[in-house]
């Protein structure tokens, strides 16, 4: 997690953002296209929620200003192809290493035997919620679905210019480090600029996203090769953690080099490196406690109370939709998807091991409610971050982006009561 994070923070400076945002602000005129542009970069944004909102923001707001896209739709754009998006990638993102980490720590807890990598893979189809607010979003483009409120600030952008204003300033003190992205976003901080005269190039971002991504699989490979099995024998056996680590180490490491012939100083990236390294020690924290807990939990007898006060009374087939509704509430209340994950991992794997349910479709339900608050609190993070990058009013796009995000945790809350009858 510390080595990726790094790693991200070199792309920033590196200025290969830049030179996607020329590309794109060549081949797009519409408001229409525009949209469909903001999601078709997924392919080289999709490594880092921050990055994504980011990277993506900075790209965008100007080609949105121009085409009449109001930037409380800008923010939810950025905000639903974010988390959504990172959530179902089952490899080379900051988020794969805390979802197995959490997978792991609930299968401890239940006492099952299983591959966290592997079981973490097999439950990505069930995270409904990732699923359907990428469709709902999507749709409001394609078919234009919008909600009252998105129509009104739209029809502001007609004719006239919106005010934009400072929105550091203020910003709730919830997350002092959003304020910080904020901050870096609008172009206040002068690590996510290039120097005068330095112009950015498409492949300083393109290249590495190619080296990883492929570096990753064989790493993979690589970690759980043996004599006579099979390509994918050797990923179901692979050290997930220990591969993805060694293919950053060499991406970062490649993607230095590119950099310093390009004219970065060692100084420069060494500093970049480590200051977005650093955002992120909160989140191996939490990571690092939540593991002892497992073991902690599992020896004061948790699975045998979920066992007593409700494994015989509690229908195995609500226990999705309950999960579900339960972290979502979490969620939204916290303002913390990787927080929400961290807690209620370690309860729902043993609850939908005890109830016969699907063990699968219970940590996609986790999954899905945490990414769900992280989208839709005003508390959350990623959510300040997404105004902050779009310039939007905050509690504008708060009530704007709500509709869509109610509407996508319906249709996921119909899946998780319906799929498990059916089955």
């Amino acid at each position: 997690l510390y080595v990726f994070s790094g790693f991200v923070g070199l792309l920033k400076v590196s200025g290969g953002i830049k030179g996607f945002a020329r590309w794109i602000g060549r081949i797009t005129e519409t408001k229409k296209g525009t949209l469909l542009a903001l999601w078709a970069t997924e392919i080289v944004t999709f490594l880092d929620c921050a990055y994504r909102v980011v990277a993506t923001g900075m790209i965008f707001r100007p080609l949105a200003d121009k085409r009449g896209i109001s930037r409380e739709r800008l923010a939810f754009m950025l905000n639903n192809s974010a988390s959504p998006v990172v959530a179902l990638v089952p490899i080379a993102t900051t988020f794969v290493g805390f979802m197995v980490g959490t997978v792991a720590t609930g299968l401890n807890v239940a006492g099952l035997d299983s591959s966290p990598y592997i079981t973490f893979l097999k439950s990505i189809p069930f995270n409904f919620f990732s699923i359907t607010s990428i469709l709902v979003a999507i749709s409001s483009v394609l078919f234009n679905f919008n909600f009252r409120k998105m129509r009104e600030l739209e029809g502001e952008e007609k004719g006239k210019k919106r005010k934009i204003t400072n929105h550091v300033r203020h910003r709730p003190a919830v997350d002092m480090e959003m304020a910080d992205m904020d901050g870096m976003t609008m172009g206040m901080d002068s690590n996510t600029r290039n120097e005068k005269g330095r112009e950015g190039h498409i492949y300083n971002l393109v290249i590495p996203i190619l080296i990883l991504l492929p570096l990753s699989l064989y790493m993979m490979w690589w970690t759980g090769r043996d004599e006579g099995i099979s390509f994918s024998s050797a990923i179901i056996n692979a050290e997930s953690s220990r591969a993805m680590f060694l293919a950053l180490v060499i991406t970062t490491a490649i993607a230095s080099l590119i950099y310093l012939f390009q004219g970065f100083s060692l100084q420069e990236l060494t500093d970049n490196f480590f200051k977005q390294a650093n955002k992120i020690i909160h989140t191996i924290a939490i990571l690092a406690v939540a593991w002892p807990i497992a073991d902690v939990t599992k020896d004061l007898g948790l699975p045998k109370l979920i066992t007593t006060t409700l494994g015989e009374n509690l229908p195995g087939v609500y226990v999705h939709l309950i999960i579900f509704v339960v972290t979502s509430l979490v969620s939204y209340f916290i303002g913390s998807s990787w927080g929400t994950f961290a807690l209620l991992m370690p309860i729902a794997i043993p609850l939908a091991a005890i109830t016969g349910a699907s063990v699968l479709m219970a940590i996609g339900a986790v999954f899905a409610g945490g990414t769900f608050g992280d989208v839709t609190s005003p508390l959350s993070g990623m959510t300040v971050m997404a105004a902050g990058a779009a310039e939007a009013e905050h509690m504008e796009y708060v009530e704007a982006q709500m509709p869509y995000n109610l509407t996508a945790f319906a249709l996921a809350a119909v899946l998780f009561l319906a799929i498990p009858l059916l089955i």
